[in-house]
């Protein structure tokens, strides 16, 4: 056997060994190297012969990006609830939750019915990774199986326990085994739909002096009442549309906190003024945060638009691809770019918002477009109206495939002091030459 590839070839055996998979040593060595031969790196050759014989890759969660396939996953289900969808016109169950392992948590959804219940440890093999609003997710179907393990294969993710609480600011989706201390400004119950029924959970918002994000908890507990500062251990983050969400199961740990977070503690995040872009455009997703600059552009698709009256998609010619021909609603949006000097965005307002800084109603966008007899027609009376302003919002940020979004829960145009804003960009700019030179001096 060729020396360089004979590890190679060991490790192949070995693998396919631990499946129960009996291949001729000579056949892997031929086509080993017939894969060399046309220059495809070793590692993924390797990769590509085990997945021809059905052994699928290792993957810790932390290591998932998307587009993965044939992939093995072992984790605990932190969180399980089924959810009806329609595909192909007609409805399917499938299983959505939260995974996690000892590096991360992770969504998932199961295409068929595994049986699966909170807490299990299982092992997924055959899995796949889309990416689903800008996050990878764990799925796996009819191609998959899933066995369940003790659960002893991940007690240390019941029982880890942090000494350092971490601030929200630093939370970010798929840290597993958080421990944190927060003060509870809104808290409500509601019902949900679960495999195994109708089920209360209490949700609300959670604020220390870094941050506010949202919360929920799926198991009831006395001390998640407005007013009161937790600690909470071993909970996990998944994003919520986008924003990264606080998420306490079977396996956290819930008290009230010996220190008080008092409201002089939150003046920062109760009273909050703008942030500039640069401090959270590297972040997954940021709740509530408040931003001011230029409107740069209005893009396509601002203006007057018409839904699909049951999906709400932006139709064209009363025709939505998923309803086919249906009656559709009239609405507006702005969706604009806000740069402040310091980074840019896209910033989406709802018809509410884009009748308070355009003035225009839905009847009045109409009737423009019935005397221009083209609704674009709108949208370049917006672009007339805000292009160069400055505006105020405030809202949840998100990162995905489509950039990186705020939709504005408020918004308003507002006067920037343009000759301060220069000083002050003068100043900054002033202090980093200084640091570079002092730099440049010491070297």
């Amino acid at each position: 056997m060729n020396e360089k590839i004979a590890p190679l070839v060991d490790e192949i055996i070995r693998a396919l060994g631990t499946t129960g998979t009996t291949v001729n040593q000579a056949i892997i060595e031929q086509e080993l190297t017939r894969l060399l031969e046309f220059k495809v790196p070793s590692e993924e050759a390797k990769r590509s012969l085990l997945k021809k014989y059905g052994v699928s890759e290792v993957k810790r969660l932390s290591d998932l990006h998307g587009g993965e396939r044939d992939i093995e996953i072992t984790a605990r289900i932190l969180d399980i609830n089924l959810k009806v969808v329609g595909i192909k016109g007609q409805e399917r169950t499938i299983f959505m939750g939260t995974m996690a392992d000892e590096t991360g948590a992770k969504s998932f959804t199961a295409w068929e019915d595994f049986g699966l219940e909170m807490g299990d440890v299982v092992k997924v093999n055959n899995a796949y990774i889309r990416t689903w609003q800008g996050m990878p997710e764990v799925n796996f179907g009819p191609r998959s199986n899933v066995e369940k393990l003790d659960s002893a294969a991940l007690d240390s993710l019941a029982t880890v326990d942090i000494d350092k609480p971490v601030l929200l600011a630093d939370l970010a989706e798929g840290a597993a085994a958080v421990h944190t201390i927060f003060r509870i400004l809104e808290c409500q119950q509601k019902e949900i739909n679960t495999k195994n029924g109708s089920r209360t959970i209490i949700s609300g918002t959670a604020a220390d002096h870094s941050a506010k994000l949202p919360f929920t908890s799926w198991e009831s507990n006395p001390v998640l009442a407005k007013g009161v500062t937790v600690e909470v251990k071993n909970a996990y983050v998944k994003s919520w549309r986008g924003v990264p969400t606080i998420n306490m199961g079977e396996f956290s740990t819930i008290s009230k906190s010996d220190t008080d977070i008092s409201n002089d503690d939150l003046t920062p995040i109760l009273n909050p003024e703008p942030v500039r872009l640069d401090s959270i455009t590297g972040r997954d997703g940021v709740f509530d945060a408040i931003i001011e600059g230029s409107l740069i552009s209005i893009r396509p698709g601002s203006g007057l638009i018409i839904r699909c009256p049951q999906c709400s998609r932006v139709i064209q010619k009363n025709t939505c691809r998923v309803h086919g021909v249906v009656e559709g609603l009239y609405d507006m949006r702005i969706k604009s770019i806000l740069d402040d000097g310091t980074g840019a965005l896209t910033v989406v307002l709802n018809a509410d918002l884009t009748q308070k800084v355009t003035g225009y109603s839905i009847d009045k966008a109409k009737e423009v477009a019935a005397s221009a007899m083209n609704q674009s027609a709108v949208e370049d009376e917006m672009r007339r109206r805000l292009l160069g302003r400055s505006m105020r919002a405030r809202g949840n940020m998100t990162k995905g495939e489509y950039g990186i979004t705020l939709v504005a829960d408020d918004a308003s145009l507002t006067e920037m002091d343009t000759a301060a804003e220069a000083a002050a960009l003068i100043k900054e700019m002033e202090s980093v030459g200084q640091m570079l030179s002092g730099k440049g001096g010491s070297t």
